[in-house]
């Protein structure tokens, strides 16, 4: 085994850490390869947590196939450090450790949006035949959002695009705080039940973000999930406001979900998300910061891009349908250069 290889006692300890996909919505189409790439693993080492209990079926031809978002949860909470969604929560949240001011000032980012077709992205193995098949439409930029600046690409006059897109775009963020005690109350419950673990912050499939009233009873949760709930709750007590969708940019970009809340005629930005992230810091490999919780409550940051939806709803299609999770490996994003 190499450096770079998870630990075998580490992944399968992760098992009792988070809460597979429920059998109905789960996809069991992800082979041991792509597995042990993702999981920065040996192939034995991928048998070894399907002999302890990780749900998969057995294919004649390609053998156990695993659900991908449970494969992305054993990775996020196996604590090597080194799994592909340890890293990339790592490297997307480092910006929190910045100086708050460089959260909201105007930035340049240069945005690609071609999903990957297959599991692993580029270079994985799937038939040409089944790729050309696939109808992929992907949600386009809301330019209409406060703090978002069309400076190259588009038009985008449909939500949805065909195939993807490449738009440089200018982001602007704001500092704002949140008086109303309404918002604040609703906003500590939610953040509550995270930081307690009744709910428990981990990958979830979206046709259960679709259910995410069910998915938080079932005491789980991602970023969609909780964005839709909060928007719910809040709404509940009188407010406007709505589950938002889009992309965090950083290395590259990442599919990220958060509220809306209307305050005074101001659009102010709720993230629990990244609120619970900061605060419980190195138990996901995040640096711990305050400051960067608290301005989860109301701010908008410079690196999220909305997209035009109406209540967070999935932002790739593949035929009609939402995209797995691993089409995620498609979105690109870097600050943009100037000559």
């Amino acid at each position: 085994m190499t450096a770079d290889t998870a630990a075998p006692h580490a992944l399968v300890g992760a098992l009792d850490r988070f809460k597979v996909a429920p059998p109905d919505v789960a996809r069991y189409d992800t082979d041991t390869a792509t597995a042990a790439r993702a999981l920065r693993a040996e192939p034995e080492q991928v048998a070894r947590l399907a002999a302890e209990g990780l749900p998969h079926l057995v294919d004649s031809a390609r053998g156990p196939l695993f659900d991908y978002d449970d494969l992305m949860n054993i990775g996020m909470f196996c604590g090597t450090g080194q799994t592909v969604p340890e890293l990339g929560l790592r490297f997307l949240m480092r910006f929190a450790a910045s100086p708050r001011a460089s959260w909201f000032a105007p930035r340049d980012w240069e945005v690609g949006v071609h999903p990957s077709r297959t599991p692993g992205g580029e270079g994985a193995e799937a038939p040409a035949a089944e790729d050309e098949r696939l109808d992929v439409t992907v949600r386009v930029p809301d330019l209409a959002a406060p703090g978002v600046e069309l400076l190259e690409g588009g038009p985008f006059d449909e939500p949805l695009a065909t195939n993807g897109y490449r738009a440089a775009v200018r982001l602007t963020g704001a500092e704002h705080t949140v008086r109303d005690p309404r918002i604040h109350l609703v906003w500590d419950e939610v953040v509550a039940e995270l930081a307690s673990h009744r709910v428990i912050y981990q990958t979830v499939p979206e046709p259960l973000r679709t259910d995410h009233h069910r998915a938080w009873e079932l005491g789980v949760a991602d970023c969609v999930v909780a964005a839709r709930l909060l928007a719910d709750r809040l709404r509940a007590v009188g407010l406007e406001a709505r589950a938002r969708r889009g992309y965090l940019l950083g290395l590259f970009g990442s599919d990220h979900a958060w509220c809306d809340v209307v305050e005074d005629g101001v659009h102010k930005s709720l993230d629990p998300v990244f609120a619970f992230v900061a605060t419980v810091g190195d138990e996901r490999g995040v640096a711990k910061s305050p400051e960067f919780a608290a301005a989860c409550f109301g701010s908008r940051f410079n690196r999220l891009l909305p997209c035009r939806t109406d209540s967070a709803e999935p932002l790739v299609y593949f035929d009609a349908e939402p995209a797995p999770y691993w089409a995620m490996v498609g979105v690109g994003a870097r600050p943009r250069r100037t000559v």
